[in-house]
């Protein structure tokens, strides 16, 4: 089968992929000669600014992501050993701890600390990685806040069901959770929330 382009060679099920592959390569050998080229104050100045090469965009997201993470657990576990007990191997009431208990202290525990990790984040994001002027202000965090909701129902959903299916560890259950969420916030936020 010929290729729209007028390549014969190309077989339009694998040119997709294909081109994909160089694209991703092309990217790749981008980033690695900017970084080779430059010296450490021009490598910050492309960190800190909001123009940057997608791969660097995907980092300083991931950066973003992993501060917002550690004020979600942060607060997580704190809960989690202190007011509504969701750890393991924790003794409530004289007996171990229920994985029944732990499911349900745990999506207290996530629900509670989303909100502050959520305003950090949406600062972080709006500050180092995106361009906001999509929408207008309370548009934008909203939109923000609506997608963080998804990302966060998603890993609420993952996570404590493997607890609650498989007994698997807490810190188990929170990888599934951040690993769900992540995902969806930074597709949805790249392509509907911000400009780029």
């Amino acid at each position: 089968m010929r290729s729209p382009h007028g390549n014969p060679s190309e077989n339009l099920r694998g040119s997709r992929p294909v081109a994909q592959g160089r694209r991703m390569f092309t990217l790749l050998k981008t980033a690695w000669r900017f970084v080779i080229e430059n010296n450490t104050p021009v490598i910050w100045r492309a960190l800190i600014s909001r123009d940057a090469h997608p791969l660097l965009q995907f980092f300083k997201y991931g950066m973003c992501g992993v501060a917002a993470t550690v004020i979600h657990q942060g607060l997580f576990f704190a809960l989690a050993y202190s007011f509504l007990p969701a750890g393991d191997g924790m003794i409530v009431d004289g007996k171990p701890i229920t994985n029944e208990l732990r499911y349900w202290n745990g999506i207290i525990n996530n629900t509670i600390a989303f909100l502050p990790a959520l305003v950090f984040s949406y600062w972080l994001n709006a500050r180092f990685v995106f361009t906001p002027g999509r929408h207008k202000p309370v548009m934008e965090f909203a939109l923000f806040a609506l997608v963080a909701s998804i990302g966060n129902t998603a890993g609420l959903i993952g996570g404590p069901k493997l607890i609650d299916w498989f007994g698997v560890p807490t810190w188990v259950s929170q990888l599934t959770f951040i690993f769900t969420s992540f995902l969806v916030n930074f597709l949805c936020r790249k392509f509907v929330i911000f400009k780029s």
